[in-house]
Order: C-alpha cells, then structure tokens, then sequence
C-alpha cells in the first residue's frame, strides 16, 4: 500500500533480547512508546505471529514492520549542503561536518543530516532511516555510510550488526598513553545524568582498541579500532582510563588542562564540540561482495590542535 511504510530484518548478529528492544536499537528515531504502540496495534510480525513488547526473540526471527506513513516522524527534507565523497547506484560515502546531529530525533527534527539527505537523494525517503546505515555523535567529523535502496540498506546493515564493517578514528586527548591497549568494559546510559554513557556492570559489550600514533607533553594522538558500536563508546571507554578526548567537556576535559600552554587554553575556551574524527572505513560492496574502503582527511581545527602540539615537542 502506498500510505505504509514497510520495514524488514532478520534476527541474525543481533543480539537476542525483548522485541521492543531489538526495534527500538534498529530504529532509534522512534521512541520506545511509539514502538510499543505498533507492536500493541498488531503492525509489527516476528516469523509471521504477532507478539507482544516483552516477548523475547531468538536469532534468525524475521521481523517485518507495517505502519501508516501518519504515523512515521514527518523527515522534511532541508537544503543543507553534504560532503559526498563517493556514490554509485548502491551506496553514498558521506563526511560529516561537527555539529550535525545524524538522525532526527524528538529534540532535533530539523538541520540533521538526515534531513539533507532527503533534499538532495528524495528517492530515500522510501528506505529506512534515509538510508543511514549507522551514526556519528552531533561533534563527531568524518566518514558515514548510506544504503542507496532497500536491498542495499539492509545488506550493509547486516553486516554492520555482524562486525563486517571496519571502522578507525583519530582522537587527540588529555595526557600521555604509554602502550596500546585493548578497552574492553560494558557500556550503559549514566543513571542520573542521561545525557551521558557509562562504564557498567548492567550495560552491553563495548570493545576499543586503541592504538598510541604520537605522544605529546600532555596529549596524545591516538587510533581507535572499535569491535563494538554502543553511543558515545570511544568518549567513554577513553574517559575511563583517564584520557577524556580533548574538547569533550561531557566526559571530564577541562579547559584548565592546557593552564601551561596560552594557545591551546585560548583555542578550548572558544571551541564547542571534541576532536574526534571517524577516518576510515572497509566493508564488502553490498552488489559486487568486493572489498571497499575509503577514507578523510581530520577537519582544520583537529589539524590546527595537532600542529600546536607538535611544535610544542620541538620546543622542549
């Protein structure tokens, strides 16, 4: 029917858990009561049976989503410039600029990248999620992936719930990393403050490897090959050893960090967001099954406070 939205995807890498849940983690611009309003309405099928929120769904499920378009998020698409880096017929490569929230969301239902997507691909608006295979925080830059029709969106999304996509940034934050290290602790929304992930017993798997690439007087710069994709994964498994991401006001840097260095005290005071820069991708091309990669440059500020850093090492 042409007033329906259709979706599909099947209980594969997913981890097993509560239908609400598992819908609610594939489409996080619905909230968790809209969801339950379409389970409850009989719009949503596993295997072809109805269900109810809290039943439990095992891998290899096929659950399929029927709801009337009046009831989808009104996505107006908006003329706001993207940086495309690649398309073809089957999939887009896009760079994220800082302060560009990915997904509309309750708080955000206007200049998100999803919006402009739609302005500048209308045929998305037919494709789940306008084709955004995954997500990068409001501050975060660099690369993102997006399905170009159906079919595409849900290959590429399966091998994202598989592990199959490789994913590295670049961050530059507080102190000196001695050693590369593996950050393997669970990750959970913060108790009090829900702005804000947590490390926690209670949360999901959240795997980093983090790789030391230069060392500064009081910074480094760091790689970071993520396992796992939680929110704010990087932001908080960093924060936890002790090394908040430079900016990132949210998991503990203070401008008073850089008291010792008058340049870099001036640039934080005035800088919103965090350097962290999501830098290369490599995954399997969902017609061709052959291996792409591509790959972005970090955006000016990140490159401005790497420079500053480094001439500060040539001075002591």
């Amino acid at each position: 029917m042409k007033n329906q939205t259709f979706y599909k995807f099947e209980i594969d890498g997913y981890t097993p858990g509560r239908l609400d849940q598992i819908i609610a983690s594939q489409l996080p611009e619905y909230s968790r009561t809209r969801i339950k309003h379409w389970i409850n309405g009989e719009n949503i099928t596993v295997n072809g049976k109805i269900c109810s929120p809290k039943d439990k769904i095992k891998k290899r499920s096929i659950i399929e989503i029927r709801i009337s378009n009046q009831d989808e998020l009104d996505v107006v698409p908006e003329n706001i410039p993207i940086d495309i880096l690649f398309e073809d017929d089957d999939l887009i490569i896009i760079k994220k600029n800082k302060g560009m929230v990915t997904h509309i969301a309750p708080a955000n239902y206007t200049g998100t990248l999803q919006n402009a997507i739609l302005y500048s691909f209308p045929e998305l608006k037919t494709v789940p999620r306008a084709g955004i295979i995954h997500r990068l925080d409001k501050n975060t830059t660099g690369l993102l992936i997006i399905g170009r029709n159906i079919k595409s969106y849900y290959k590429l999304t399966k091998q994202m719930s598989e592990r199959k996509i490789f994913k590295q940034y670049l961050a530059l934050c507080k102190d000196i990393i001695s050693k590369n290290t593996i950050v393997n602790k669970k990750i959970g929304r913060h108790k009090i403050n829900r702005k804000k992930m947590t490390v926690a017993s209670y949360g999901k798997e959240a795997i980093s490897k983090v790789y030391v690439k230069e060392k500064y007087k009081k910074s480094s710069l760091i790689e970071v090959n993520l396992i796992t994709g939680r929110t704010h994964q990087i932001r908080v498994h960093l924060s936890y050893i002790g090394h908040p991401i430079l900016g990132d006001k949210l998991y503990g840097f203070k401008v008073n960090n850089f008291n010792y260095n008058k340049n870099l005290k001036d640039f934080f005071i005035n800088f919103e967001g965090h350097l962290l820069h999501a830098k290369y991708l490599a995954f399997k091309h969902p017609s061709t099954n052959k291996e792409v990669s591509f790959t972005c440059d970090e955006p000016d500020e990140f490159k401005k406070v790497k420079m500053i850093l480094r001439k500060e090492n040539e001075k002591s």
